[in-house]
């Protein structure tokens, strides 16, 4: 392999690298509009004692329905919720039933 060869190799490669971390960087700090979830009861009392409101939904039996503004990727094991006033509440994602998102 010549020199010039090497240099487009490693070029080609750090080029590659870069993208793979943006793409990963993107993932981790990225925050997706929630138009609102569902919750098992364990999920409702934590957002209840975080100060917000989780209502049972009528349609889903077990289910509390709560209206988030955004939330994390499905990259963590754990998701935080952003509410419109008051702090963001942290859930496991086994707690939480359904997301709907804001299109």
């Amino acid at each position: 392999m010549s020199r010039l060869d090497k240099w487009v190799a490693g070029t080609l490669t750090v080029g590659i690298a870069a993208i793979l971390l943006g793409v990963l960087a993107t993932a981790i700090f990225t925050r997706i509009p929630v138009a609102h979830i569902y919750v098992n009861a364990a999920g409702a009392r934590a957002i209840i004692v975080g100060g917000h409101q989780a209502v049972a939904a009528p349609d889903w039996p077990g289910t509390y329905l709560v209206t988030p503004r955004f939330a994390d990727t499905a990259f963590w094991p754990s998701a935080t919720l952003d509410f419109k006033s008051g702090a963001p509440v942290t859930l496991p994602r086994k707690d939480i039933v359904l997301w709907v998102y804001r299109g």
